[in-house]
């Protein structure tokens, strides 16, 4: 079973984004395991849409290193428990802009787990440090991030797999590769037994070109 990843990041209004799902839900075959990640706002009526379907899961794009309280404007995993399934921790877009590293990717991971959220963890490089109970490794090479179209710098498949076997992972973790990953270089890292799935930013944005990401 290959995981496909959807992170839309912040784009998208509400209208918008019901269309992809119902675009997404009328030709969409179960040949994998899907994870949505859709802005924070879209999380309940997607819950409510998809909620008796099996292969779809729900993702939040990120959680709040706070458990609860006086935290205006957070989005903790005590909100999101028992409406999402996974979330995105330490994607390099939060390193980037919001300074995010270490300890508080950390403490993300442990709520999330706390709360019964499954976390889909992002490495950029091979020395940085991360927590030993994530669930997925998300190799996330800064080098092949596209600027938003899905489109960038492809990673071989030889220099992923050499990434991952300086990870030290457990049979049970999985182990994801997100780098401008598109419809036309998908399929050449699926192929690969070692990797597990993919996360897909720009290309997941149009319904069509993710499910022809999807085999």
């Amino acid at each position: 079973m290959k995981y496909f990843i959807a992170n839309w990041k912040a784009n998208k209004t509400f209208p918008e984004a019901k269309e992809w799902l119902d675009i997404f839900l009328q030709s969409f075959k179960h040949n994998g395991q899907i994870i949505v990640c859709p802005p924070s706002p879209f999380l309940i009526p997607f819950r409510e849409k998809i909620n008796n379907l099996s292969d779809i899961y729900l993702g939040a794009q990120d959680i709040s290193q706070f458990e609860s309280g006086i935290y205006t404007g957070e989005i903790t995993a005590v909100n999101l428990s028992g409406i999402i399934d996974y979330s995105i921790i330490g994607h390099s877009e939060r390193k980037k802009f919001f300074g995010e590293f270490g300890r508080v990717l950390e403490r993300k991971n442990s709520l999330a787990h706390r709360y019964g959220i499954k976390t889909i963890y992002c490495i950029n490089d091979i020395d940085e440090p991360y927590p030993k109970d994530i669930d997925f490794a998300c190799y996330e090479p800064v080098g092949s991030i596209s600027s938003g179209d899905g489109r960038g710098n492809n990673e071989s498949v030889e220099n992923i797999l050499k990434f991952k076997s300086g990870l030290d992972l457990n049979p049970n973790q999985k182990f994801i590769y997100g780098g401008s990953v598109n419809e036309d270089n998908a399929a050449g890292y699926l192929k690969c037994d070692e990797i597990d799935g993919v996360l897909i930013g720009g290309a997941s944005l149009d319904p069509k070109r993710f499910l022809k990401m999807i085999v």
